[in-house]
Parts: structure tokens; sequence; C-alpha cells
């Protein structure tokens, strides 16, 4: 019998590095579609306004961390501690971000992408030292 050296919380770490990427690309196309106001996305003339600024202007938020996010889960899964970091401040800004758009067309939307976001960085913050990063 083979022993496994398993590392505490690597699913959680294996997890949060899939789901940036996910929904990292998820923001991107959402910040893609807001800036582009698609009318799939925003119906009417008073779809297109949210709680702060207009619908353009947090796309391209959205869509920046997006970016961010990607680059975050590929460096966790390349074991890059500055990966970690970066994806606890994209996932906090993932959250903070789909708030002024919360209460506009797709609120569901913006609760999912919430609640991916919340448990990336549970899994980040929890398993993420410099042990467990290397996976």
């Amino acid at each position: 019998m083979a022993s496994e050296s398993r590392i505490q919380g690597e699913g959680w770490l294996l997890y949060a590095s899939h789901m940036l990427i996910i929904v990292g690309t998820l923001n991107f196309l959402q910040g893609l579609v807001l800036i582009a106001e698609d009318e799939i996305y925003v119906t009417g003339p008073a779809e297109q306004i949210v709680v702060v600024g207009d619908v353009s202007t947090w796309g391209w938020v959205i869509l920046i961390v997006g970016i961010l996010q990607g680059a975050a889960g590929i460096g966790v899964i390349g074991g890059q501690q500055w990966a970690r970091w970066l994806g606890i401040v994209a996932a906090g800004f993932a959250i903070l971000a789909q708030f002024p758009v919360f209460f506009g067309p797709h609120p569901f939307w913006s609760l999912t992408v919430v609640i991916l976001a919340s448990l990336v960085l549970y899994g980040l913050a929890a398993y993420g030292s410099d042990e467990n990063i290397g996976m």
C-alpha cells in the first residue's frame, strides 16, 4: 500500500483555483455584455440604471475583476502564494462589484456570483497557507 501525503484543505484549494477561473470567465463575459449594453442583458432604458454609475462603467469593473480572478486561479494551480492573495482580493472585489447591479435586470445571476466568490474566499483564506499552497 502506497502512502499518500494529503494536504489539509487540498480539495478546497483545488475548488477555489478552478472556481476562480470559472467565475473569472463568467465575470469577464458579463463585463463584455454590460459594456456592449447588449439587448439580451439590458432590456430597456429603465434597466440601464444601476445603484452606482451606469451599466457600461460597471461592465468595465466586472471585466477587470474577471481578468484578475482568472490570473489568480491559474497562479493558485501553479502553487504561487501571490496568487492566493490576488484571489482573495479579486473574489472580494467580485462580491462588491455585483452589488450595484444586484437590483438590476438579473439579480439571481449576481447572487450566484456572490455565493461562488464567497466559497472561493473561504477556500483560499482557510487553507491557503505557505505549506498548503504548493499542492
